[in-house]
């Protein structure tokens, strides 16, 4: 795991912390690296992410006044922080569990949060690692007060003739405590 400049992993039930996997703490199954310099798209399971888009939002609702030239706006605090990755993946065509395709599906199904365990990842299980944007990395924390990222949804539009390519998205969340985690 070397020349990526960005990660994603999926903190598990016997974890001791929510700490970014390595070759010798995790299954490659639990982690997805991006931007391997040193690898082609096509001749290996690779993912490159192209866009990285961030919603940061404050909730300011709008509390109209009836009849009368007032418009209160009410800041109620932070609402919430969406990160969008964009990118493709090669080979996405196979079947094995590393392929990048299948190990977000798997993800999907395994659920947001760990209730069981060691590592109680009640806020997210998904840690993030963007070197181009560390602002927004989060290593999850365990407990009522923990944090960590949720994947909402991952779309894959597969391209080419024989669609070994995949152009993927993916929607992030970061549940908990966000001031604290960013």
């Amino acid at each position: 795991m070397a020349g990526e400049n960005a990660a994603i992993w999926q903190v598990q039930e016997n974890a001791a912390d929510g700490k970014e996997l390595t070759a010798s703490t995790a299954s490659v199954n639990n982690v997805a690296l991006f931007n391997d310099t040193a690898r082609v798209i096509g001749t290996a399971s690779v993912s490159y992410l192209s866009d990285i888009t961030v919603d940061f939002r404050r909730s300011v609702p709008e509390n109209e006044a009836v009849d009368e030239d007032n418009n209160e706006l009410q800041d109620m605090g932070i609402e919430g922080l969406d990160i969008v990755l964009t990118g493709v993946t090669g080979l996405a065509g196979t079947d094995a569990a590393t392929n990048f395709v299948n190990k977000i599906s798997k993800w999907l199904q395994d659920g947001n949060i760990l209730n069981t365990g060691t590592f109680l990842a009640t806020r997210g299980r998904y840690g993030l690692r963007l070197n181009n944007a560390p602002q927004w990395n989060v290593e999850p924390v365990a407990g009522s007060s923990g944090y960590g990222y949720h994947i909402r949804s991952a779309n894959f539009r597969y391209v080419g003739e024989g669609k070994q390519v995949a152009e993927f998205t993916i929607r992030l969340a970061l549940g908990g405590a966000i001031a604290t985690a960013i």
